[in-house]
């Protein structure tokens, strides 16, 4: 067994979600609400429970500092040096016990023992159970509350670390702030400060009750039913009726039963579809955010964009979700309601092994953001598996068709970044065209020298880019006039009877919707991904007659960003690479973030292939995972 279950704080946020659109939402919906945790202005106030708990707070301490005891009178015989009271019967009762006269005299009985009346306090009272008894329950809610409440900070905190320009791309922050917009409001942290702060005033004020004499004296393996008895202390008392009434307001609110093991079971089963149906959530607004749209079909959604192939979207009874490409290509995505930790790792390392034989496979678990101090964090205050094992498969990257890990939370500030950037790379490398757009036409007629858009070797037909309308026209032009002049030589011969070669027409007559799938194919090469401008694309034709080792290089003009196709120069896999514009010093930035954060807290979903920490212009391998200089830390 690997991993725990995770904490209630994320299965609650999950939970909720998974309530609030129900288990038929339609694509839409999912798209159009971000996939963050509920309420999150709301839990910064004051919750109704914490209301009561202020309010009668000070009558519990007066109950616990001074409580209502009871006398308990008893009869013992005991040594005449403890006697203090006496009942009457005490003289017959030492004359009928000669074992407790010290010695007798001529007119006396000199005692040594002596029937006494002891009096003493009761502590053990009911109603001082149920204030005793009422501490530990408040005391336990409190932390419970004062843990949400440092998730909320904590979702702030990052939020404006996540929207400084100097650390991390404008681009991702402003899709950042739109995703929190409706999360937060502007009172949310003055609201967060007082709340917190007179909760831990709470806290302090219980934590003193443990050491008043009611919560030493009343022993504290006893226990009080959830139903209080209206004994006439608790009702007429005006102290101990307002304990009776923060009783009652603990029960409503905050009380949470004790479960049985088929309870559990039940609960989590629950919470593990809700973390699957979060997993789809995020799934689905990445390939929203990325300008996919949908279609519903009977095994789950077809999806489609302008200039790449189509994806299948399923997801199985177990939760699995598969992405399959038109190229053949798959994707799964796990969804694991667990949470892990460093000392998980072997194991986890192993599992993932284990799972490589399945293909590109991603298991996303249950990870709370972390706090770090610094880029060389320990990993005992980090918490990430592993993080020193095996780095690409703890923060998501597919490489060489690993499978791989990736954790997200509802309380994530960057989950759907996260998630995005994992899906944009392998929709980089799945469901774009083949480059550069290829044919084979033999015998095709010499091409005019002033087209440079494509080349011609007497095989192979290789277009470098997309032709301009103009080059269209021309294109079109040119094969019409060939056309006909190859048909009229056609009918010449045909008369004379003599020889005549079908190839280049046949060839001319390929070239015509061959443009045509040109253009459809290489047209979006110049599209800026990032700002969706027009950039300048520059063609690296290869060596290679077919061009299976060209690549191309745009440039954005209006936002500087640069994106294309590399090939690696160890393995010979292309595979496309953006570098989006950030404005400021990409490498010395990426030296002052941890690893495990690299390009995720500067970059986001703008990214197809991780970028080298040490020379960010240079991009790892998806087929090998080494990059140019191949002598970084990661590669190694």
């Amino acid at each position: 067994m690997l991993g725990r279950w995770p904490d209630e704080l994320e299965t609650e946020a999950a939970t909720s979600l998974a309530i609030t659109f129900g288990d038929d939402a339609a694509w839409d919906d999912l798209a159009g609400a971000p996939a963050v945790v509920q309420g999150l202005a709301e839990r910064a106030r004051l919750q109704p429970l914490d209301r009561e708990l202020l309010r009668h707070l000070p009558h519990l301490q007066h109950v616990c500092h001074r409580p209502r005891l009871h006398l308990r009178v008893d009869e013992e015989r005991v040594p005449v040096s403890r006697a203090r009271r006496t009942p009457v019967r005490a003289v017959a009762d030492l004359v009928s016990h000669p074992g407790d006269w010290e010695h007798r005299t001529l007119r006396s009985i000199q005692p040594s023992r002596v029937l006494a009346r002891l009096i003493e306090d009761e502590w053990n009272l009911y109603e001082n159970r149920v204030a005793a008894r009422l501490v530990d329950h408040l005391l336990a809610y409190v932390a419970r509350r004062l843990a949400e409440l440092h998730k909320v900070e904590r979702s702030l905190r990052a939020h404006k670390e996540n929207v400084d320009e100097g650390k991390t791309s404008f681009w991702r922050a402003r899709r950042i702030m739109t995703l929190w917009a409706g999360a937060l409001d502007s009172k949310i942290e003055d609201d967060l400060r007082a709340t917190r702060q007179q909760l831990e005033h709470a806290r302090r004020d219980l934590q003193a009750l443990l050491d008043a004499p009611l919560y030493q004296q009343v022993p504290r393996r006893v226990s009080v039913a959830l139903s209080l008895q209206p004994t006439n202390i608790l009702v007429n008392d005006p102290h101990y009726r307002k304990v009776a009434a923060l009783w009652r307001a603990w029960v409503k609110l905050g009380h949470r039963r004790q479960e049985t093991q088929e309870q559990r079971a039940a609960r989590r089963q629950i919470e593990a579809r809700a973390w699957d149906r979060f997993v789809l959530h995020l799934v689905i607004r990445a390939f929203s955010s990325l300008s996919w749209s949908a279609t519903c079909t009977r095994a789950g959604w077809t999806l489609s964009r302008d200039g790449h192939s189509t994806v299948d979207l399923t997801r199985d009874d177990q939760g699995v979700i598969v992405l399959r490409a038109a190229e053949g290509a798959t994707l799964r995505l796990l969804p694991l309601c667990a949470s892990f930790a460093e000392e998980d790792g072997p194991g986890l390392l192993a599992q993932l092994r284990s799972w490589d034989r399945l293909g590109a496979l991603v298991a996303v678990y249950v990870h709370s953001p972390v706090e770090r101090a610094g880029v060389d964090v320990g990993a005992e205050a980090v918490q990430i598996p592993l993080e020193r094992l095996d780095p690409d498969r703890a923060s998501g990257w597919i490489l060489a068709e690993r499978a791989a890990l990736l954790g997200c939370s509802p309380w994530g500030i960057d989950s759907e970044e996260r998630i995005t950037r994992m899906l944009n790379g392998w929709i980089h490398r799945t469901t774009v065209p083949r480059y550069p757009a290829h044919e084979k036409a033999r015998d095709l007629p010499t091409l005019p020298a002033t087209w440079r858009w494509l080349r011609y070797d007497g095989i192979h037909l290789v277009a470098m880019q997309a032709p301009t309308p103009n080059e269209r026209d021309a294109a079109a032009t040119w094969a019409a006039a060939q056309e006909v002049a190859f048909e009229a030589q056609a009918r010449v011969a045909k008369t004379t009877r003599q020889a005549v070669n079908p190839a280049p027409l046949a060839a001319i007559k390929t070239l015509r919707p061959w443009v045509d799938q040109a253009v459809s194919l290489l047209d979006n090469l110049g599209t800026c991904p990032v700002c969706g401008e027009e950039g300048h694309v520059e063609a690296r034709p290869g060596k290679e007659p077919d061009g299976s080792d060209a690549t191309w290089w745009a440039h954005c003009t209006a936002c500087e960003s640069e994106w294309g196709l590399r090939l690696c120069r160890g393995c010979g896999f292309r595979y496309r690479a953006l570098t989006p514009a950030v404005g400021f010093d990409l490498q010395q930035t990426a030296g002052s973030v941890a690893e495990a954060e690299w390009p995720d807290s500067v970059l986001g979903r703008d990214v197809w292939a991780q970028p080298c920490r040490q020379t960010p212009r240079q991009f790892r391998c998806p087929g090998c995972g080494q990059c140019a200089q191949r002598n970084c830390g990661r590669c190694q």
